[in-house]
């Protein structure tokens, strides 16, 4: 599997993107209109863009297609289905929020394309096969009860997420911990053995990371 060194690496690349990428779509979202104005419900004071998802998607984007393309990778892309599946849901994801942030879509239409995502997500094999219960034990799923697990917890993490973007930072900062985390506890269990082969996960919770700390600057 790929060694700390190269994961930091991807992480570094992911930060670096986004943080580039941000002013632009900062400039261009002015330009164009796609800006929030200020009233009651928000705490800016003045029209602010709220399409900073777009710099994030790049930086997401680039750090995994420069993974790929790293040998150091190889274990985690050749002969396996679920980055290209991550990748998949990442756009469905991404696009069901552009257009909620451009012109407000309703909440049927949201929840609409999460389950695609993780229907995506299933069907590339991406899929959880066990979790565990603080303080009691590791349950694992059997096969009829994974893409349903699964699609719950994309649309569970999702809601968490949207429910707390609104202040600055906010959910940027708890993703990115999160993340942090995730990566840590990943590469323990690698290291116990315990972690099932070929496994995207560390990569994407350290490119997530990356591309949040990347993001928080601007936010």
């Amino acid at each position: 599997m790929p060694d700390t060194a190269g994961y930091l690496f991807i992480g570094a690349v992911a930060a670096i993107v986004t943080f580039l990428a941000t002013p632009i779509v900062t400039r261009v979202a002015h330009r164009i209109g796609w800006v929030v104005q200020p009233d009651e419900r928000r705490v800016h004071k003045v029209p602010t863009p709220d399409v900073g998802g777009i710099a994030m998607f790049v930086g997401f984007v680039v750090a995994l297609g420069l993974a790929w393309r790293m040998g150091r990778f190889a274990p985690v892309f050749d002969n396996n289905s679920e980055p290209l599946g991550v990748l998949l849901a990442a756009v469905v994801i991404f696009g069901t929020g552009l257009v909620d942030d451009i012109r407000e879509i309703s909440s049927p239409a949201k929840v609409t394309g999460t389950v695609i995502a993780g229907l995506v997500l299933v069907w590339f094999g991406a899929t959880m096969f066990y979790f565990r219960i603080p303080f009691l034990d590791v349950f694992v799923l059997s096969n009829d009860w994974v893409p349903i697990i699964t699609i719950l917890w994309l649309m569970g993490m999702s809601q968490a997420v949207n429910l707390i973007d609104g202040l600055d930072g906010l959910a940027a900062g708890i993703v990115a911990i999160a993340a942090a985390a995730f990566f840590l506890y990943s590469r323990r269990l690698d290291d116990l053995g315990a972690l099932v082969q070929p496994n995207v996960g560390p990569l994407i919770a350290i490119i997530a990371l990356g591309v949040c700390v990347g993001f928080l600057p601007h936010n």
